[in-house]
């Protein structure tokens, strides 16, 4: 008999323009392409991260604007060698690798559709 249980969710994110957004997230994040559907609708996955994207311009710029942007949590595993990683692959690290008191350490930066991703990971005691 199975057990009820939740394991995790998934958000099918708007973006401003679909291939430029999985060439982005193949090249400069190093994700890989896992599938499309016509021109506005993909996916992408590192590991056992899948991220889901649909073109629709209008729609991002009503959260990711001047005002407001939408803040998204990568949860990993050895930040540091990610971090490392992304400094050499040229991405602008908007905010650095810190320690904070809700036992987190971060680092973040903005994609090319000005989504807010924070890089987290659980400070081991």
């Amino acid at each position: 008999m199975k057990t009820k249980k939740f394991h995790k969710a998934g958000v099918h994110l708007p973006v401003r323009n679909l291939r430029e957004t999985l060439d982005y997230y193949r090249d400069q994040l190093g994700f890989y392409e896992e599938w499309t559907f016509g021109p506005v609708d993909g996916g992408l996955r590192r590991d056992e991260m899948r991220l889901l994207f649909g073109e629709d311009a209008a729609y991002v710029d009503t959260f990711n604007n001047d005002k407001n942007c939408l803040n998204l949590i990568w949860f990993v595993e050895d930040i540091e060698a990610i971090y490392t990683e992304y400094q050499k692959r040229g991405i602008k690290i908007i905010s650095p690798l810190e320690s904070y008191d809700y036992g987190m350490r971060e680092f973040a930066f903005f994609d090319i559709n000005g989504y807010y991703i924070r890089v987290s990971e659980g400070i081991e005691e």
